[in-house]
């Protein structure tokens, strides 16, 4: 995973470099102010065109070695159904001038042990050899460059105008300078926004600026909530009924019986984003239906956890769909005729729980993927939904739709998909890879596909 490219880590460096830089003229008080004011901890959703997608938290304390620890933790949904949650940390001296000493990103998947990824930001290799060629070794990165936007703002309480320059270092290869403009205040907010189209709005209590709203150029918003709120936020992944049509430069004939299938990916602004972990330096990938192997220690099988109610439910369905079969694949071939005989589809962004598809007994390939994995799971078989991309003839294009992965005794995977009836899913369909849901989305609108092979099985799913 490559999580570095994606447009996440750009509103995470934002949040980050919001405060780390250089500022105007502030005094000492100021940065003992902010400093301390970090000891109440800073709540925050975090949306994406509207929708609430996760959360951000942001707050500080005293390490055992007497050292100021500021802490961020970002938590949403990913694209394979995990829970991600990212944890930023900051060291720092206690004492003036308050110099780093150790910063370190680690992202975990929170139904997992072993983490995703852990990054050492600062000290690592290449900073350690810059700053011990460097004469001025002595000026490392402080409190005062991680809090310069906030310093700057207390430094202009009263002016309307002004400006701010904000630069991450020593914590990126690359210095990222970013300057920020104050554009106005009103009831005790003052709003600044950057030459990347990045907005923000803090709030002055007491004198000390808290931020409020960070909005940036990916339509990503943070926006400060009271604990009350933040606590009961119940997490959901975002639905995947996306009116989003991938243009592909010609047809594809037969889609449901494609064996395999070589596409080449076309963005607008040639970023790969979280793809690059999928296609090769051409922007290629090849999507077939031999037999895959789980070899992902993160991937989460299984659904939601049922009620007692429901969970009484799917196994009396399973008892009657699958009487008698003892074969695992014959049980999946079951289930996959159940939950497609039994829903009528219809296209709509609505997200329900499997008690409410068993009752209405419609929804979209979000609600027949899910009743299956649930359905699989009631049987014992470990199965799970999976999000990505899949042909849609009816449109002539890709769009984002929702299938299954069963895993079996042997290692081997069965990917099935019960809204179009198919006991073996087609080559067309395409997983996304791990990375968070909107990010995904986001480039979807920048993309185009260009079919370079294709091959049939006339026998696929007969």
């Amino acid at each position: 995973m490559k999580f570095a490219h994606s447009c996440t880590w750009g509103i995470l460096l934002l949040l980050t470099t919001m405060f780390i830089g250089c500022g105007g003229s502030p005094t000492n008080d100021h940065l003992d102010l902010i400093k301390e004011s970090f000891f109440e901890p800073h709540y925050y959703f975090v949306e994406h065109d509207g929708l609430h997608i996760g959360t951000y938290l942001r707050s500080a304390s005293m390490t055992e070695d007497n050292e100021y620890e500021f802490r961020t933790t970002l938590t949403m949904w990913s694209s394979d159904g995990l829970t991600l949650v990212t944890d930023t940390v900051y060291q720092f001296s206690a004492r003036p001038p308050y110099r780093i000493s150790n910063a370190t990103r680690t992202i975990r998947a929170i139904t997992k042990e072993r983490p995703y990824r852990v990054e050492q930001l600062y000290p690592d290799w290449k900073s350690d050899a810059k700053l011990s060629n460097d004469s001025s070794s002595s000026e490392r990165f402080g409190l005062r460059d991680f809090f310069a936007l906030e310093l700057a703002l207390m430094a202009n309480l009263e002016s309307n105008e002004g400006e701010v320059e904000t630069i991450a270092k020593p914590l990126n290869d690359a210095p990222i300078s970013t300057r920020w403009t104050i554009k106005g205040r009103a009831n005790k907010n003052v709003t600044v926004s950057s030459a990347n189209g990045d907005r923000a709005t803090y709030s002055l209590e007491h004198g000390i600026p808290r931020l409020d709203v960070l909005i940036d150029d990916t339509g990503l918003s943070v926006i400060r909530v009271a604990f009350d709120d933040f606590d009961a936020f119940d997490l959901l992944p975002l639905h995947v009924a996306e009116d989003i049509r991938i243009p592909i430069d010609q047809p594809i004939e037969n889609p449901r019986t494609v064996s395999s299938l070589t596409v080449q990916f076309e963005f607008d602004k040639g970023e790969l984003g979280p793809w690059i972990s999928l296609l090769d330096a051409q922007g290629t990938l090849n999507s077939s239906i031999h037999t895959k192997t789980s070899k992902e220690e993160n991937v989460n099988w299984g659904g939601e956890t049922q009620d007692l109610q429901t969970a009484s439910r799917l196994r009396s369905i399973i008892a009657e769909v699958v009487q008698g079969i003892d074969d695992p694949h014959l049980v999946v071939n079951a289930l996959v005729a159940y939950v497609n005989r039994t829903l009528t589809y219809t296209n709509w962004n609505t997200l329900q729980s499997v008690e409410e598809t068993l009752d209405q007994k419609i929804g979209d390939c979000t609600e027949f993927s899910q009743l299956f994995t649930a359905l699989a799971t009631a049987a014992e078989l470990s199965a799970r939904t999976v999000v990505g991309l899949a042909y849609h003839q009816s449109s002539q294009s890709f769009a984002i739709h929702a299938w299954n992965e069963v895993l079996l005794e042997d290692g081997s995977i069965r990917v099935i998909d019960p809204t179009w009836n198919q006991t073996q899913a087609d080559a067309t369909h395409i997983e996304f890879p791990t990375a968070y849901q909107h990010e995904i989305v986001r480039t979807l609108k920048n993309l185009r596909i260009k079919v370079l092979s294709v091959d049939y099985d006339s026998d696929l799913n007969t």
